[in-house]
């Protein structure tokens, strides 16, 4: 009778220590979901996720255009990543880019890269930090690379079809010697062209403005 007390106490003890073991796991994965296992960390420059722009990573790109028609893009970094690498990216509509040249990553600091491509009208640029299967992104900046942008109209007289020919979108304006609106419109780049049958013979003033480039052109159109 003594044994069979004794070993169904024995039972009991292993019970109980087995329903500790399950309270105290228990405890522990409360721990984790509530946050506070420790981080995983990838060196100082912590890159979070892939294919995102990290504020820091990247400073003060700026692009500069030299006398030749070429862009300078100049930018800073702090990023100690070994193995890693910029990748220049350019876009003509600010939304798809495209790499136009890669810069090993050296080390912090500056970086310059030139684009040599003779692109008239307003240009997208970022820059993309790559360091094995992560990457970030710089901020987005804007430039017109070229220091002539053309726009014409013809022919001048002008009967009853104007044509005007743009790099960059342009605002058109034609008014009579006395300042009346008669026409305006806003065209897309490229050649486009204005209906002007419904103006009288006589004397006029065309403007075209240029937003992106802040140009404004104003001369006399004869209308025959």
């Amino acid at each position: 009778m003594i044994f069979v007390n004794s070993l169904s106490t024995f039972y009991d003890q292993l019970h109980f220590m087995k329903n500790f073991f399950i309270v105290f796991l228990l405890l522990i994965s409360c721990v984790v979901c509530n946050g506070q296992a420790p981080a995983v960390t990838i060196m100082h420059d912590a890159f979070q996720s892939a294919d995102t722009t990290i504020p820091g990573l990247i400073q003060n790109l700026s692009v500069t255009i030299k006398d030749n028609g070429r862009g300078l893009l100049r930018w800073k970094s702090d990023t100690t990543t070994a193995e890693s690498f910029f990748a220049v990216e350019r876009s003509t509509n600010g939304t798809d880019f495209n790499t136009i040249g890669l810069t090993k990553n050296t080390g912090t600091g500056w970086f310059e890269f030139l684009d040599e491509s003779l692109l008239k009208g307003k240009v997208w640029y970022r820059i993309k930090l790559t360091a094995g299967p992560i990457s970030a992104y710089s901020e987005i900046v804007s430039a017109v690379l070229s220091a002539d942008i053309s726009c014409k109209f013809y022919p001048n007289p002008v009967d009853k079809v104007l044509i005007i020919r743009s790099d960059l979108g342009v605002e058109v304006l034609i008014t009579d010697r006395f300042g009346k609106s008669w026409i305006t419109e806003k065209l897309q780049a490229g050649l486009k062209v204005v209906d002007v049958s419904g103006l009288e013979p006589g004397i006029y003033v065309i403007t075209l403005f240029q937003k992106e480039t802040n140009r404004l052109i104003t001369e006399k159109l004869v209308k025959k």
